[in-house]
């Protein structure tokens, strides 16, 4: 049988709604999509001009970029809450890796984990402050959050070294594999982000998943029916924290420093601007947000001088007309073609559809 149709009751064929046929089709097909990224991102080193230029500060980045704005998509799109304090984590992470290497003279064996655990453990925290909130609440709680260790880390001399930061924060060589390698280390960073997004996409199907998914539509019906609300948002929250952490892991690496501008309120709205560019509702929409941004970061300022003006009028124009970010416009196009062909035909003549030699007796019926 045919994957357009149906069976219905009666035993007939009944062909699929337009909106299903489009569905099942892309659920055939995606992988061809995902093969192809994957292909471009893997040959995105050897294809460029200047790899040095454009490893760092497009390719890097934009992975390092993308993993912490998932860690907001994934709050946003399963628990319903959008957080300003994705970034704070992210670059609680990299002072817990920079403390390590820097002040304590540790290897990055153990700045690795310290500073995963530093980041996930802040969000926790955050979480137990800001989980029995929501919407604007939740937002200017989370957007609080981050201020208060902005100013925290420009003024601690002692534990981030103030306006400073902590450097040089230099790239390990591990022997089997020298991260020192400009290529080596965007392929373990692509690496990450890839383990970050499946896991999103595993967690995100489990149960504990679907009750996160259920706490988002209708949180007084879940809490009726047995579920504690907060403690699934606080798990959630520290869950993105731990995203969030990686990608900070990623940054520390990528800048060989960490000081207060990442957590400063300009990179907490660079995380919500690669978001909304790249999809809200999209996981894998956030690396295409990251290259939006990073380009601008790089080439915006050879266009004009107001390259920030620039980067706002992008901004608006995808939330006007691409209100589900450029990773929507692919399904914003497919639902406007359906609804062309779905259009209603125009009445045909009644005199061409009556064969020669039969009267149309409609109209004496009505007037009998």
């Amino acid at each position: 049988m045919s994957i357009l149709a149906k069976p219905t009751d009666s035993g007939l064929v009944e062909p699929l709604p337009v909106g299903a046929r489009q569905k099942t089709v892309w659920q055939r097909y995606r992988w061809i999509l995902w093969v192809v990224i994957l292909g471009a991102a893997l040959a995105f080193p050897y294809v460029v001009d200047r790899p040095r230029f454009w490893i760092p500060n497009i390719g890097i980045k934009s992975l390092w970029l993308g993993t912490i704005a998932m860690s907001l998509v994934f709050l946003n799109r399963y628990v319903g809450l959008l957080s300003l304090a994705q970034m704070t984590l992210a670059g609680i992470a990299a002072y817990g890796v920079g403390y390590v290497v820097v002040t304590l003279d540790q290897s990055v064996f153990v700045a690795v984990p310290v500073g995963i655990l530093a980041g996930t453990i802040a969000g926790f925290l955050v979480a137990l402050i800001a989980a029995r909130t929501k919407a604007i609440y939740f937002l200017m709680i989370t957007l609080a959050i981050g201020q208060v260790v902005y100013s925290f880390a420009s003024q601690s001399i002692e534990v981030t070294n103030a306006r400073r930061g902590l450097a040089p924060i230099p790239r390990p060589d591990l022997g089997v594999v020298d991260f020192t390698q400009l290529h080596i280390f965007y392929y373990g960073a692509l690496a990450a982000a890839v383990f970050c997004y499946l896991l999103c996409r595993y967690v995100a199907a489990t149960s504990f998943g679907l009750a996160l998914q259920g706490i988002r539509d209708s949180p007084e019906r879940m809490s009726a029916l047995g579920y504690n609300v907060n403690r699934y948002r606080i798990a959630a929250m520290t869950f993105t924290a731990f995203i969030a952490s990686i990608g900070g892991v990623i940054m520390v690496f990528d800048r060989a420093q960490v000081d207060p501008d990442v957590v400063s309120l300009s990179s907490t709205l660079d995380i919500l601007v690669v978001a909304v560019i790249g999809g809200v509702g999209s996981l894998g929409g956030v690396f295409v947000g990251g290259i939006v941004l990073t380009l601008l970061d790089n080439f915006a300022q050879n266009v004009t001088e107001r390259y920030m003006t620039l980067t706002g009028l992008v901004f608006i124009v995808v939330l006007l007309f691409a209100p589900t970010g450029l990773a929507g416009v692919g399904q914003q196009v497919v639902r406007a073609l359906s609804k062309r062909r779905r259009a209603p035909q125009a009445p045909a003549d009644p005199d061409v559809l009556t064969p020669p030699g039969i009267t149309d007796t409609s109209n004496e019926r009505k007037q009998q």
